[in-house]
């Protein structure tokens, strides 16, 4: 048969896998690990199609991207790429550093592992003692857990600054980045307009308590899709991603160990005066290629004067929120 360019669904599926070369075995999830719906339908799977756009700029309070309560805190993360696969092939990659590397660093390789610290709060905004239940509303601090990611995987333009107000717009991030390299070389001026367009929530058992049934512990996943757009002199990137994480506390930790199995995913975006246009055609819009990751999480935990343990973080705004390890 004949291959048309730009005909839908003409691009073969090859599932190319890329894994640890150091692994003696490939690198499969195990089934306790994704036990929601969501995680096994986005993450263990070999051909994805983006999430349906679901959220309006200045729209309701459902813009959020709300995660369990159970991530409320300071976290120290260990993230480990477990596999790159490219459903398609190398040849529908819209970018060489896609095959060189990962979307967060240019020569990351399976068996990497990388430590930075991610914040969660609440966006009630309450300074002090707060009390943490399983109806809180805890999100990301995404102007802090970008800073800390950009610098942990030491990306080649280093962020200046982060606009993210999760009050008016939380589908929109704003990031500038310094116009010299970490070495002094000149980069030019650079921005991200980054815009949050679908998310979707689950825990693991239907009654919404989270619970795994055959290991009685917490498990959440969040999938989020945002498209980023970045501008500098002479030239526009645009880019479609989906990363989905789930979440496992673990048992007899106390709260404070989470494991995690998160994906993201790349997709091609539908320009029709490009080759990357064509090239989306031909998969259908299906993501062209996935980075696989295990998570490690520990909760940094503070002492107060009296010697009780506090898990506390400061909110964007400055308020400082915590509550009883």
């Amino acid at each position: 048969m004949m291959y048309i360019p730009g005909v839908a669904g003409g691009a073969k599926f090859v599932n190319l896998i890329i894994d640890d070369p150091n692994s003696i075995e490939p690198w499969v999830p195990s089934p306790s690990s994704v036990v929601t719906n969501l995680g096994k339908t986005r993450i263990l799977t070999s051909e994805l199609s983006p999430l349906n756009p679901s959220l309006m700029p200045f729209s309701s309070d459902n813009n959020e991207l709300y995660y369990d309560p159970f991530l409320f805190g300071a976290w120290k993360v260990t993230a480990t790429l477990k596999r790159k696969v490219y459903p398609y092939g190398t040849n529908y990659l819209p970018s060489t550093s896609l095959l060189d590397g990962s979307p967060r660093n240019r020569e990351e390789q399976p068996g990497d592992s990388t430590i930075y610290e991610m914040h969660y709060f609440s966006p009630t905004n309450v300074d002090g003692m707060i009390v943490i239940d399983d109806k809180s509303k805890v999100i990301a601090e995404r102007e802090f857990n970008t800073r800390s990611i950009n610098l942990a995987y030491k990306q080649l333009s280093q962020i200046k600054n982060v606009k993210w107000d999760y009050r008016k717009d939380p589908t929109r991030l704003t990031i500038e980045f310094a116009t010299l390299a970490e070495d002094m070389q000149p980069l030019g001026e650079k921005r991200a307009e980054i815009y949050f367009t679908a998310r979707k929530t689950e825990s693991a058992s239907s009654s919404g308590g989270g619970v795994n049934s055959e290991s009685d512990e917490k498990v959440f996943c969040a999938a989020e899709r945002l498209r980023s757009v970045v501008v500098m002199p002479g030239n526009v990137v645009v880019t479609d991603t989906e990363t989905i994480t789930e979440f496992r506390l673990v048992r007899g930790s106390d709260g404070n160990h989470v494991k995690a199995v998160s994906r993201i995913a790349v997709y091609l975006t539908p320009n029709p005066n490009s080759r990357e246009g064509i090239l989306w055609q031909d998969v259908n819009g299906k993501a062209v290629a996935f980075y696989d990751y295990e998570i490690d999480m520990r909760r940094l935990i503070k002492v107060d004067e009296n010697g009780k343990n506090m898990i506390c973080i400061y909110t964007p705004y400055g308020a400082r929120q915590c509550k009883a390890s």
